[in-house]
This record gives structure tokens, C-alpha cells and sequence, in this order.
């Protein structure tokens, strides 16, 4: 791993871990056994690290979406492998955008920005699956969304202050069983004579 790379990977879970402000450089540095001098080599601020590492959640979760089914199925999988890292946190640190959003976005246009691209990546996608399914349903497609993505992270946060799965169980079973439930779809046999 290159060291741009090592302080972006570092940077990125102790931001998780404490948030942004509460994270500096030095700490960054000496984690990864880089110079100071280094950092300023690859980045031109913390706010320039603060933007690439959100560039680096929304490039994973952009992974996570091309590994997933295009249905509903595959969404509850990309939704349910968030809620399996969390729980593997102990139900601590959150969602990682989640967490900056509440941090940042009043603070710098630019991150909030940039942050609304992941929520805009999501809801995009997330909209797509619901055009091509067939929910019992009459919604609009890209309010519903919208909705998810906002349910979603209301429910990290609870499980968070909860420290325990309920609110992820919740999310699943109204999301999924009540929400986004398909229409059966009845086959007809054809009786030919």
C-alpha cells in the first residue's frame, strides 16, 4: 500500500472512530509512521484528507451496490452487510457518512457536498431497484428512496444508542415485509386440449 493510501486508510477509521474534529494530523501521522512533512506532499489541508476520505466511503459503498443482486433481495443484502459491520463495532461508530453528515455539513459547504453525493449515489440507485420491482404498493418511487435511505440512518442511530439489533430488525421487517413487498406473481396453466 502506498503511503497516500496507508494515511487515507488510517485517517478514515479514526474519523469513524472519533470524528473529524476530533482527529488530527499528528495523530494520523504517527499511526501510520509517515513525517509530517509527507502529509502536505499528498494533501493540501485536513479538509483536503476530510473530503478524500469521504470520496473513499462513497467509492466503497459504490463497491458494496456492484456486488449486490438489482432487486429487492439484494437490497436488504447491502442494507443487512452495513447492519452486520455495525454490529461487528459493537454498536458503536455508526455509519460513516451518517456520522460526518451530523458533523460537517453546517460547518463547510464543500463537505457538505460532498457527502450529499453519497446520499444522492444511494437514493439513485436504491430508486432504480424500486422502478423494476413490482410492490404491492402505489408509490412514489424516488420519495420511497429517499425515505429508505433516511430510515436507515435514523436506525443506526438508535441501535447505537440502544446497543442492540431491535432497531436493525425493525428496519428490516417494515422496510421489506411491509414496504417493498412484491406482488406475488401468479402463474396460469394453460389447459390444452
Amino acid at each position: 500500500m502506498d503511503k497516500k493510501a496507508k494515511i487515507l486508510q488510517i485517517a478514515a477509521n479514526l474519523m469513524h472512530q472519533y470524528g473529524y474534529n476530533n482527529v488530527g494530523i499528528k495523530q494520523i501521522l504517527d499511526e501510520a509512521e509517515i513525517p509530517k512533512g509527507s502529509f502536505y506532499y499528498y494533501f493540501d489541508s485536513k479538509e483536503d484528507l476530510g473530503l478524500r476520505v469521504i470520496e473513499c466511503y462513497i467509492r466503497n459503498t459504490k463497491e458494496m451496490f456492484n456486488n449486490i443482486e438489482k432487486d429487492i433481495n439484494g437490497l436488504k443484502d447491502f442494507f443487512n452487510s452495513y447492519f452486520k459491520m455495525f454490529e461487528d463495532f459493537q454498536y458503536q461508530r455508526g455509519c460513516p457518512i451518517g456520522n460526518l453528515v451530523l458533523e460537517l455539513s453546517d460547518i463547510k459547504e464543500s463537505f457538505r457536498l460532498k457527502l450529499l453525493e453519497w446520499s444522492t449515489f444511494l437514493e439513485k440507485e436504491i430508486y432504480e431497484i424500486l422502478k423494476k420491482s413490482n410492490l404491492k404498493g402505489k408509490y412514489d418511487k424516488k420519495r420511497l428512496a429517499s425515505f429508505i435511505i433516511s430510515t436507515f440512518e435514523g436506525v443506526l442511530l438508535k441501535a447505537k444508542l440502544e446497543k442492540n439489533r431491535k432497531p436493525l430488525e425493525e428496519f428490516n421487517y417494515y422496510i421489506f415485509e411491509i414496504l417493498l413487498k412484491e406482488e406475488e406473481v401468479k402463474s396460469e396453466i394453460v389447459n390444452q386440449n
